[in-house]
């Protein structure tokens, strides 16, 4: 006799288990699916067997082949395009000559398939359908049978008004021929929607062979398919092989499985072959190991399924019911808690923990030490921090949606609000692209719905958020804008009561708050208002003014070129310099949503325009403004564009003789030209860390005269403590006018540098090895700074190696007596780290 077994579906309800494996191979107690189901129809006479196949078709037929292992025959109809639950027997309706069963490949029973088709054959039913009993029916399509068993209505997924029956569709039909006729060919049919009813239209008999005493589950979700894992351990289920020997009652074991002594093992439970079990470990009840396990020392496996391939190391504790796929990789001390699912080919950390109730897609890198709370489908790496070094960063819609954007300001306004009570206070602007716009509503309805009252300054540049915190007497700033050059990515900004970066004990307690979840909501009554606040650029403005001698500007009404590259600058900055004297030539200053990022970069083609433009005007400065206005590239009267190590020594000379002395922050990979310079100027140069926080929180800690770095990112105490672009092209306006003198000349009276920057790809599974090399190989040449990466000195130069903290790149900054020099010495150790991750790679 003939079955035919429906596993054409994708198995999308059992994802992330079905990312990589199609849903009828998934394995229960270590076998598939579909090999339990063939089993069954062959213990039942069901010889030959039809497999329709559609989604990942030739992974099925690799793992069952022709059926000849397990006593059957089996041939596949592959689905070109789906054709309903039905639609495929129209297909195969010349060789189906006499009764035949229909049953779907995800569920799990133990049906007296003889006792059906004789009930069957007997009642001369043109369709039989097994029929179960559900408690909650209204998740499946109800049937309503006659004291004969005749069915006389079906209703597919009722609501609870229509629920007339407690009797539902288990999915395994017997039929007779007859019923392929009532099939159109080549179309989308289904059995309860389309087939069923118009056979019982016809007046054709169908009846329902109701399952009292068998076992039978839809196998749909993950809750579902540990629940089966269960059942079979429990013997709730009847008939069922489970793989390996019976080494005690209840505890089975494949070959060439080593168990430690020390180790425990609680039935009933299965671990598969080719496993280690560690000392002291235990395996709890209703545990499932696949094969070519290792499982390390002092762990705690609860009640959980682990697929093959699976390497776990030592400490690591597992709670009920979590899913592991295959090759999965769990660090020392990691905890994975109650109903979680890690997808294939994912990492898990040292000391992570996964909560509850998450699924994590395959091919994962969770960080050590982080904790997941939410689910992780897209990305590759999620870290154990929520802020980095520029802030919260992420993608856009992806990583960082509507709802993780509220839960991120509810998290800050329950830090907030812990701490200034009913007079806490955000001020929350954004940059003009639509992506902003969502995500700054949804950061609103966050903080409000913690207590804080919100200031909305609706878009506004960086540095001008930063400022109006402290003249708004605000709690905090939030920034959200589009990065420059990453349309996809999202940057969240968080600035403290001064307007500065938030300090790390803050930022320690709010991604606590984040990840344990304890975000504490308000009652309706104290829920504060949205309040607009539309005086920042007079504010701002008036700040300036202060700052500078505009009188001096508008007696000479330089002619400046100002790029603000389209971003969120792009109407104030013309209009502070216009109100402080300048005659401005604006270019790239549109504020439309769909404005595309422009890159901010002095070698980028970006700059030819303004380059141009200056000369042909016969400006005296070219400015170009980054995407938020926090950075700034000067181009002077020559068209030439400022290095930055150089625009950073014009500046801080200038500071120097307008303080007469005072203490300069630079980051590590400064020119060391310009520390002497500085020192010959009555300054004392600081170095920091890489990135803008550092060099903040120095200026501030040091009581600096003034911060800046070679990006363009400079740091005016005296006014405010940000990156201001805007600032710092005012500053440097006043400065030509005031020295008299072209920005040309002012650059020449910096000493000459030869600085090179190259970036090598390193994999991060190799970072630390290659860190360790690099340390050992520079204490070779004595003089080493280990401030931020690893600082080697030379009699004839030095060079800076880091690794990127966004991207798996190590940095290389080099700088010589010449050219020539810096050159040879980046190449040098561009060529010792790729030889290096050559040797990890392949291990030559």
């Amino acid at each position: 006799m003939k079955a035919i077994i429906l596993a054409g579906g994708k198995g999308t309800r059992l994802r992330p288990i079905t990312s990589n494996i199609p849903k009828p191979c998934v394995p229960i107690i270590n076998t598939p699916i579909l090999v339990h189901t063939i089993k069954l129809l062959r213990n039942h006479g069901f010889e030959e067997i039809i497999i329709t196949v559609g989604y990942l078709a030739r992974e099925i037929e690799d793992i069952l082949g022709d059926g000849s292992e397990y006593g059957v025959k089996i041939s596949y109809f592959l689905e070109e395009r789906p054709l309903g639950t039905a639609g495929a027997l129209k297909e195969l309706g010349n060789t189906l000559t006499e009764p035949f069963v229909v049953i779907s490949s995800d569920v799990l029973t133990d049906v007296n398939l003889s006792e059906m088709l004789k009930f069957h054959k007997e009642k001369n039913a043109i369709a039989t359908l097994a029929l179960t009993t559900a408690e909650i029916p209204v998740a499946y399509g109800i049937v309503v049978t006659d004291a004969e068993g005749r069915i006389l209505k079906f209703l597919e997924k009722p609501s609870w008004s229509q629920v007339f029956s407690d009797k539902i569709n288990a999915g395994i039909y017997i039929l007779d021929p007859e019923a392929i006729d009532y099939i159109p060919k080549h179309s989308k049919f289904d059995f309860s929607k389309q087939l069923f009813p118009k056979i019982l239209s016809d007046g054709k008999n169908i009846f329902g062979f109701h399952m009292k005493n068998n076992y039978w589950l839809d196998i749909g979700n993950p809750e579902k398919y540990i629940q089966a894992n269960h059942d079979i351990l429990i013997k709730r289920i009847k008939d069922i092989e489970i793989p390996g020997n019976e080494i005690k009652e209840g505890v089975w074991v494949g070959d060439n499985t080593e168990i430690s002594p020390t180790a425990q093992l609680w039935p009933p439970l299965v671990i598969g072959s080719n496993c280690k079990i560690g000392d002291d470990t235990i395996i709890d009840r209703l545990t499932v190991i696949g094969n070519n396990v290792n499982i390390g020392t002092s762990c705690h496996i609860k009640s959980s399924i682990i697929l093959n391939n699976v390497t776990i190391w030592d400490g690591v504790l597992f709670e009920n019911n979590a899913v592991i796929c295959q090759r999965v990789q769990v660090g020392n001390g990691a905890r994975i808690l109650a109903n979680t699912v890690i997808g294939d080919d994912t990492q898990i950390g040292s000391n992570a923990v996964i909560n509850h109730d998450i699924l994590i897609w395959p091919n994962k890198v969770i960080e050590d030490g982080s904790i997941v709370n939410v689910n992780v489908k897209h990305g590759t790496y999620v870290k154990r921090a929520l802020f980095g070094p520029h802030g919260i960063t992420g993608t856009s819609n992806v990583e960082i949606t509507p709802e993780i954007a509220s839960k991120i300001a509810a998290s800050i306004g329950t830090y907030l609000y812990s701490e200034y009570r009913e007079n806490a206070r955000v001020i929350v602007g954004r940059d003009p692209k639509l992506i902003s716009r969502m995500l700054k509503r949804a950061i609103i309805s966050g903080l409000m719905s913690t207590g804080v009252e919100v200031y909305n300054a609706e878009i506004l540049p960086l540095p001008l958020i930063s400022y109006a915190v402290r003249q708004s007497r605000s709690s905090a700033g939030i920034s959200i804008k589009v990065p420059y050059a990453e349309e996809e990515r999202i940057n969240i900004k968080v600035f403290d009561e001064m307007g500065i970066h938030l300090p790390e004990a803050d930022i320690k307690k709010i991604e606590e708050i984040f990840f344990k979840e304890n975000i504490t909501r308000v009652s309706t009554n104290d829920i504060k208002d949205i309040v607009s606040y539309p005086l920042v650029n007079e504010y701002y403005y008036n700040g300036i003014i202060k700052f500078i001698d505009a009188e001096k500007i508008r007696k000479v009404r330089p002619r400046i070129v100002l790029d603000c590259g389209d971003g969120s600058g792009s109407l104030i900055a013309p209009y502070i310099l216009q109100k402080i004297g300048c005659e401005v030539i604006t270019l790239n200053a549109q504020l439309g949503e769909a404005t595309p990022i422009k890159p901010f970069s002095p070698k980028m083609e970006s700059l030819s325009i303004l380059r141009r433009t200056v000369k042909a005007v016969d400006a005296v400065l070219g400015i170009y403004l980054n995407e938020d206005a926090g950075r700034v590239l000067f181009v002077d009267e020559e068209g030439e564009i400022l290095e930055g190590d150089t625009a950073v020594a014009v500046l801080a000379k200038a500071r120097l003789k307008e303080k007469r002395r005072g203490r300069i922050v630079v980051p590590i990979h400064t020119s060391h030209l310009i520390e002497r310079f500085i020192e010959e100027n009555n300054g004392e140069l600081i170095r920091v860390k890489f990135g803008g926080r550092p060099i903040i929180e120095e200026v501030f800690k040091q009581k600096a005269i003034f911060g800046g770095e070679d990006s363009g990112g400079f740091i005016f105490p005296d006014f405010h403590y940000s990156r201001d672009g805007i600032l710092a092209a005012a500053y440097m306006i006043e400065l030509l006018i005031k020295e008299n003198r072209k920005l040309s000349t002012l650059a020449k009276e910096i000493p000459k540098f030869y600085m090179v920057e190259k970036e090598v790809p390193c994999p991060i599974q190799a970072r630390g090895k290659l860190m360790l090399y690099l340390i050992e190989e520079a204490y070779n040449f004595g003089n080493v700074n280990t401030l931020d990466g690893i600082k080697i000195f030379f009699d004839y130069g030095w060079v800076l190696i880091r690794p990127s903290s966004s991207r798996n790149v190590f940095l290389i900054f080099a700088e010589g007596r010449n050219e020539e020099e810096a050159i040879e010495i980046a190449r040098h150790w561009e060529d010792e780290i790729k030889e290096f991750i050559h040797q990890i790679e392949t291990g030559i």
